[in-house]
């Protein structure tokens, strides 16, 4: 089988020749992907040269024109060959793939664009929010036990009730201290949707979805949440085709388009690859050694990763950032690498999933994501900096964040 690429019209079109059977069904779905993953969510597959269309054929077919309606975009056969036609049109698929003319195909709805910006080789295109009032941060217990794993009944938190924007730290599902702890590991919570990573040995993530606010079972036993609103929703993509991001000149550049020292962001995007750690023992059980993060017990309660972990996969990322140290003194924000940038950072890792293009909503994206893919992973996001022997950092390769000022002074611990 021979595939070749044309941009034509705002489109792809790509022109295939040969048997598109169960053998060449793998090699048409990989150059899919890869048209997909290089930002293409406008397709037109030229099959007048292929002659035989098996089952494996038409799912692959399927698969890309149902990820793509999914976010607005567009997937269609033109000038299929008769043998094309006739398969098509015996399991009734014709009037779905088949564009019923050329310039039918050659539409192409764009979405309205947003306000233009570029920064240290970075693309920006930014949805102002007018009339957004920011966010409130505020700390959900203190990671104080941490070091000595001193963790009690009384640092256990309940989210229920609530509806933060997003809340990350370290927690676990249950019905209190003694059911979850065992499991208490990283957390991620954006817009209902609540991920984390039991730290029980098992290194299977779990996830709950809610429609309105938060059930009582999930519980933190420290960490930031944040409520309000977002003021910009920021889409990012290198000016260099296929390059990869930092995280750290990434998120500096959003807090720059904000404008303000202290921001707090939710960025669902396409991950180059993720560095980070994450809990392999809850920080609520007992001890044998004096320090959680002595040698060389550590090993066997922290995992790092040793490089990029989680590679092209689709992510949910969310923290707060602080430049210039603003809110250095805020319980959970830490150096993360770079000049004077501090903060808190986590991430789930899902398999590539395509983002919508243009104004799109935070709850309808994240939501359908956790919904339609498996859950990886949750990751503390951190910056490795040991030189060669360092991971490094995060990066990313596009993706869509929103984000707003973090307003008036951080609030103290918050129980309930």
């Amino acid at each position: 089988m021979q595939i070749t690429t044309t941009p034509r019209d705002g489109a792809l079109l790509l022109t295939v020749a040969g048997r598109l059977d169960g053998y060449w069904a793998d090699h048409l779905d990989n150059a899919l992907s890869e048209a997909v993953r290089d930002g293409h969510h406008h397709l037109r597959l030229d099959l007048s040269q292929v002659t035989f269309l098996s089952s494996a054929g038409i799912a692959a077919l399927m698969k890309f024109y149902k990820q793509l309606s999914r976010i607005t975009g567009t997937f269609v056969v033109v000038n299929p060959s008769n043998s094309v036609r006739l398969v098509l049109e015996m399991t009734r698929l014709s009037a779905v793939l088949i564009a019923p003319d050329i310039q039918s195909a050659v539409t192409v709805a764009v979405p309205r664009p947003g306000r233009a910006v570029a920064r240290a080789g970075v693309a920006f295109e930014v949805f102002d929010r007018p009339g957004s009032a920011g966010l409130r941060c505020r700390a959900i217990g203190s990671d104080a036990p941490l070091g000595a794993a001193t963790f009690a009944e009384t640092d256990c938190t309940s989210l229920g009730s609530l509806s933060p924007v997003f809340a990350l730290g370290v927690g676990a599902f249950g019905e209190g201290f003694a059911d979850c702890r065992s499991r208490f590991g990283e957390m991620l919570s954006v817009a209902g949707a609540t991920g984390y990573q039991p730290a029980d040995g098992t290194n299977v993530p779990d996830y709950l979805l809610a429609t309105g606010p938060l059930p009582d079972d999930v519980r933190v036993l420290y960490g930031l949440m944040c409520e309000g609103e977002f003021t910009a929703l920021v889409h990012f993509e290198s000016q260099q085709p296929g390059a990869a991001i930092g995280m750290m000149a990434l998120l500096d550049g959003i807090a720059e388009i904000v404008g303000t020292e202290a921001v707090g962001f939710v960025m669902v995007s396409e991950a180059a690859g993720l560095v980070g750690a994450a809990l392999r023992r809850s920080p609520a059980q007992p001890l044998a050694d004096a320090e959680f993060f002595a040698h060389p017990g550590v090993r066997g309660r922290l995992t790092l990763t040793a490089e990029r972990a989680f590679l092209r996969s689709t992510t949910v990322t969310a923290g707060v950032l602080v430049r210039g140290g603003a809110v250095a003194h805020a319980s959970c924000v830490r150096l993360l690498g770079g000049e004077g940038l501090s903060g808190h950072v986590h991430a789930a890792a899902f398999p590539f999933r395509p983002l919508r293009k243009g104004d799109i909503d935070l709850k309808d994206t994240v939501t359908s994501l956790f919904e339609h893919e498996p859950l990886l992973g949750v990751l503390h996001l951190l910056h490795d900096d040991r030189g060669p022997a360092g991971a490094g950092e995060s990066e990313f390769i596009r993706g869509a964040c929103w984000v707003g000022p973090i307003d008036g002074p951080w609030l103290a611990e918050a129980r309930r």
